[in-house]
């Protein structure tokens, strides 16, 4: 039996929508404290919950993970249970030795709509917190919550793996549980976030890559987290790259919705799946087609020309260098996803019989190929680019986009060669961390987000394309020093990272996020801490090991 057992600072505390009712607005959310052994929740009056462990000889954990917490404590030699786990979406319960379990709030003054109802008994303290006013903290109904929830991960025990793969991947099945909202608003069906706190809210690309972890959970919920992103589709076809129960944001992100669904399909055979998505992806991909494309047939992406380290979050890149100075361009990535998608509708319209239309895709995959090996390759630098279209040449601006053509299938074997060398090369992109997000030889390469650092969704991307040119022991490799990457940071610190140093010289909270770091890590400082428990790292590192079991011994 692997254990759940590594305490992580910032490592995510929530009630999941698999479990029951979620509120968007009204959530009881926490994250793992650093410097005691508890929980701080995130309410409009933050407060901290947790065990005073004065005079405590010894603290063992038998399960961390987001919605319950198991372990025990030793007081004079004498062993005490200390259990918090969620009851609900603002309560939750648990129990702890008596006289140990301390409520401080962040201001020093006490919130009203928090309660605190304690019983004491033989056994310790039972406990309930709530924001609804819940009291209840018998001893039966206790012991059933926190049973339910630690018996959900005994479902997902990794067999013959390595111990530490093994425990990062069931974090990553907790972290996944906890991404998860109730049906709600425009919602109808469960939905995905990148992190319950801070984002919080529904994200255009990040839903598609949650869905390939999410089946590790179930299938139905991998098609949920596609179906609810359907939910947020406006009238004329655009997909917001953010939304919530209420409202969406007005820009979109990068289109990979038909992929994902293509690959639900190919994986479930479900062909009324594909029938349901199909329709909508159509008027989505059109509605690209109609506001991102290029005279000369290529894709943009909007740039935020009055922000200095936002300059193109449609791109998914928010603080990319990549973007410095520069203004719309015919974007390699951008186009390749459309190409992407092109092939993946062809392929579901001929999964639903619909061979005029898959003839149609088909050939508009093809004129994507011509355009952007015609437009975006550079055969002196043996590379893509992006084109600048103000002043109607390259942008040799060498990023892990350059390698999107492999996962479009737009290269030809002489141009795979070529980027695969690339992909091989210490000077540019071959790392002790796959992939760097920029080349090492440009001169912004750092630690900030974009601008260096490793993305795991984009190494996803990049191994998928070279899977898809025979390119097996390279990518192997590089799925396997991904999946060992992330697992040691979590051994160490508990948590998954948004991004990770290339050159893994420096520690995951010490990178830059547009700005310095600052410490302690307080989650709501989103904007210059690197985010901890963060979604895709956690899906797409349960899709690794999920997808390729076999390089991981199991």
């Amino acid at each position: 039996m692997v254990k759940m057992d590594v305490w992580g600072q910032g490592a995510l505390f929530a009630f999941s929508g698999l479990e029951g009712k979620t509120g968007f607005d009204s959530q009881l959310v926490g994250t793992l404290l650093g410097d005691h052994a508890g929980i701080h929740f995130l309410t409009a009056q933050p407060f901290e919950l947790y065990l005073d462990t004065t005079g405590v000889s010894n603290l063992v954990w038998e399960t961390l993970a987001s919605d319950v917490i198991l372990g025990k404590v030793c007081i004079q030699n004498e062993w005490k249970r200390f259990c918090v786990a969620f009851k609900s979406n603002a309560t939750v319960v648990g129990v702890c030795p008596a006289g140990r379990l301390r409520l401080v709030f962040d201001s020093g003054e006490k919130d009203p709509n928090v309660s605190l109802h304690t019983v004491d008994t033989e056994d310790g303290c039972r406990f309930c917190l709530s924001l609804e006013g819940d009291t209840a903290c018998g001893a039966k109904e206790i012991d059933a919550i926190l049973e339910a929830r630690r018996a959900f991960f005994d479902r997902f025990q990794p067999k013959n793996m390595d111990e530490a793969v093994a425990k990062t991947y069931l974090h990553a099945v907790s972290v996944m549980k906890s991404q998860v909202y109730s049906p709600e608003g425009i919602f109808q069906r469960l939905w995905t976030t990148p992190e319950r706190y801070p984002h919080k809210k529904l994200w255009l690309w990040d839903s598609c890559f949650h869905s390939l972890g999410n089946q590790v959970i179930s299938q139905q919920l991998a098609k949920d987290s596609l179906l609810s992103l359907l939910d947020t589709q406006l009238p004329d076809g655009m997909i917001p790259h953010a939304a919530d129960p209420k409202g969406h944001s007005a820009i979109t992100q990068p289109p990979v919705i038909a992929w994902a669904v293509e690959k639900i399909v190919r994986r479930t055979g479900d062909t009324a799946f594909a029938a349901q998505c199909y329709d909508a992806l159509s008027k989505y991909l059109q509605w690209d087609m109609d506001h991102r494309r290029t005279e000369a047939g290529l894709f943009f992406w909007h740039i935020n020309r009055d922000q200095a380290t936002n300059r193109c979050d449609e791109s998914g890149m928010d603080n990319c260098s990549r973007f410095d100075n520069v203004e719309e361009m015919e974007c390699i990535d951008f186009s390749c996803f459309m190409k992407r998608e092109a092939d993946a509708m062809h392929s579901l319209a001929s999964v639903l019989g619909k061979a005029d239309e898959a003839g149609k895709w088909a050939a508009y995959a093809r004129t994507l190929s011509d355009l952007i090996n015609e437009r975006l390759w550079d055969e002196a630098d043996q590379t893509y680019y992006d084109f600048e279209l103000k002043t109607q040449k390259l942008h040799r601006f060498q990023s892990i986009c350059s390698f999107m053509p492999l996962f479009a299938g737009v290269c030809s074997e002489r141009q795979k060669k070529a980027l695969v060398a690339s992909l091989n090369n210490p000077r540019t992109f071959k790392a002790p961390f796959s992939i760097p997000s920029i080349s090492a030889a440009d001169p912004t390469f750092g630690t900030d987000m974009w601008c260096g650092p490793v993305w795991i969704n984009y190494v996803y991307l990049i191994a998928e394309g070279l899977y898809r040119y025979g390119e097996k022991e390279l990518a192997d490799a590089i799925v396997r020093n991904t999946v060992e990457g992330i697992a040691n940071a979590y051994m160490n610190d508990g948590v998954f990272y948004e991004y990770y140093d290339s050159r893994c010289g420096v520690a995951s909270p010490r990178l830059y996020r547009k700005g310095a770091p600052v410490s302690p890590y307080i989650c709501s400082r989103r904007i210059t801490q690197t985010i901890r428990d963060y979604g895709w790292t956690a899906t797409l590192y349960a899709a690794f090991v999920y997808e390729h079991p076999e390089l991981f011994g199991a």
